[in-house]
């Protein structure tokens, strides 16, 4: 760096005049010899003036970063910022590019780090993950890059609208995880923010390579050959774009823009479906006593949202205490929420979220909820539940639709209890946008609500898995999502819920 060049011509003529000091010649003696004395002291001062006036440079740049930075996080609310997409994108790229430039800039000769071994830092998979979270979020609620950029997030406003270069930075982030019809809409925005400002801090060029490629990579060949026509235009010598755009004109002749068809699973999650009187007019809420001595005094509070298959959802069965303890139970083993491939546990971008397993012996809380649930079953037993998953979903994240019962022919075969018959899942959250779970093949979307727990029930009475209990989880749009899983399965349930054989005709004639 500039900084560190003075520096070393400072040393060099303190060194030669310690050399000229090692001679037999005396300069006190000699005013000629004195006058070279002074040569060389003016020369230093001329070089620390160099050194501090480039100092001073440095730190001026440091200063006005530093500044732009904090006023970035100066006053924002912990949760609501970490949880806002582009605000927790440039959280990460932050952290992962602009702080390790300015570390390099301060250690080039100065010898001060700022980031050093005990700093936590985000990966470049952090970023690609906060990445894919938004995109999943500009699709299920359909929010344009524009709006985003210019800070407005569903009704949250950010304090300033992005640059070209963030624009750009979150564009190619999407092009990795191969998110191209959004990176397409980051790409535009920056552009178009490029020939605003003043002094842009990404090259036009870069914007106008990288939205060629993503649109290449989208299918929008015509599209890309233009943009492809004006990188040319620009730099006629372009030897990359001239390769693409040959094999662009190739692909044009056999291949068309496909348009991604609108599925039921994005309208449920924005709440833009209703369904029709025929389905819901059979529906009712009341006060479940079960079968229960205790319920007769504390009857649950029901509301049955589908007869068949059977899904309800009880209110205020969670207090705050019992959530707040479930969620500190959950901090300290929380890890990345895995699904199952081939039987084997994999991680997966089809589940954005992290868990932690709670039994029994971690807390009398476990125990309680354990109780409440087999009130909610009609007392299904407790030897086939699984331990307690608590989940808490990041930035975008959601689960892909998908069974809670498994297909094999021996499910669950190291559990040894048979498949899970029912599902209840805790809400121990609101969630200020988004977070719905719904059942696509019901119309059903049911949003988070502190407290309360949704129940179903995965099998038909013969113990055949009932596919139109397939359910997702909504990307999290504005908010933190805490649920938790309690999974029942069929052993021991025989006198409990028994097994219904006129069932079975029914679904094979």
């Amino acid at each position: 760096m500039v900084a560190a060049y003075p520096l070393k011509l400072m040393i060099l003529t303190l060194y030669q005049v310690l050399g000229q000091l090692q001679k037999p010649s005396e300069f006190y003696s000699s005013v000629m010899n004195m006058e070279l004395l002074l040569s060389s002291e003016l020369a230093i001062l001329d070089r620390l003036d160099f050194f501090i006036r480039k100092s001073q440079e440095k730190i001026k740049l440091l200063k006005r970063e530093r500044d732009r930075l904090r006023n970035d996080v100066q006053g924002v609310e912990s949760i609501a910022y970490v949880s806002n997409p582009i605000s927790a994108f440039l959280m990460t790229k932050r952290l992962l590019m602009d702080y390790r430039d300015i570390d390099a800039l301060i250690r080039d000769g100065i010898g001060v780090e700022i980031i050093n071994h005990a700093t936590v830092l985000p990966t470049e998979n952090d970023l690609q993950g906060v990445a894919g979270g938004l995109s999943r979020l500009q699709d299920i609620y359909r929010m344009e890059a524009s709006e985003l950029a210019q800070g407005n997030v569903y009704g949250c406003k950010l304090d300033r609208e992005l640059y070209s270069e963030e624009c750009y930075r979150i564009g190619t982030a999407l092009v990795h995880g191969k998110y191209f019809s959004n990176a397409n809409q980051w790409f535009r925005e920056a552009l178009h923010r490029w020939k605003v400002e003043d002094h842009p801090g990404v090259n036009q060029l870069w914007i106008l390579e990288s939205y060629a490629y993503s649109l290449s990579e989208n299918g929008q060949y015509v599209d890309a050959l233009k943009i492809t026509n004006q990188i040319l235009k620009q730099d006629p010598t372009h030897a990359g774009r001239l390769v693409e755009k040959k094999t662009i004109g190739e692909l044009m002749k056999y291949l068309e823009n496909k348009l991604r068809p609108e599925v039921p699973h994005e309208l449920l999650c924005r709440g833009d479906y209703q369904r029709p009187a025929s389905e819901t007019s059979h529906l009712y809420c009341r006060y479940h006593t079960g079968t229960s001595s205790f319920l007769r005094l504390a009857p649950l509070k029901e509301e049955v949202l589908n007869l068949d298959p059977f899904i309800t959802v009880y209110h205020d069965v969670a207090s705050d205490r019992e959530i707040s303890k479930l969620i500190e139970l959950a901090k300290s083993r929380i890890s990345r929420a895995t699904i199952r491939d081939d039987g084997e546990p994999q991680v997966s971008n089809a589940r954005t979220s992290q868990n932690a397993w709670l039994d029994a012996g971690d807390d009398r809380v476990v125990t309680t909820l354990d109780r409440r649930v087999g009130d909610m079953t009609g007392g299904l037993r407790q030897q086939s539940y699984e331990m307690l998953q608590v989940n808490n979903y990041g930035v975008g994240g959601h689960y892909v639709a998908h069974h809670d019962w498994a297909m094999e022919a021996v499910p669950y075969a190291g559990l040894r209890v048979g498949n899970r018959i029912a599902t209840v899942m805790f809400y121990l959250s609101d969630v200020e946008i988004g977070g719905a779970t719904v059942f696509p093949q019901l119309g059903l979307a049911v949003f988070p609500r502190k407290g309360s727990a949704i129940l179903w029930y995965n099998l038909y009475r013969n113990g055949k898995g009932d596919r139109r209990t397939l359910h997702a989880a909504c990307p999290v749009l504005s908010g933190s999502k805490w649920v938790a899983n309690q999974w029942i399965h069929e052993y021991h349930q025989e006198f409990v819920r028994p097994v219904s054989w006129i069932r079975r005709v029914k679904v094979i004639t």
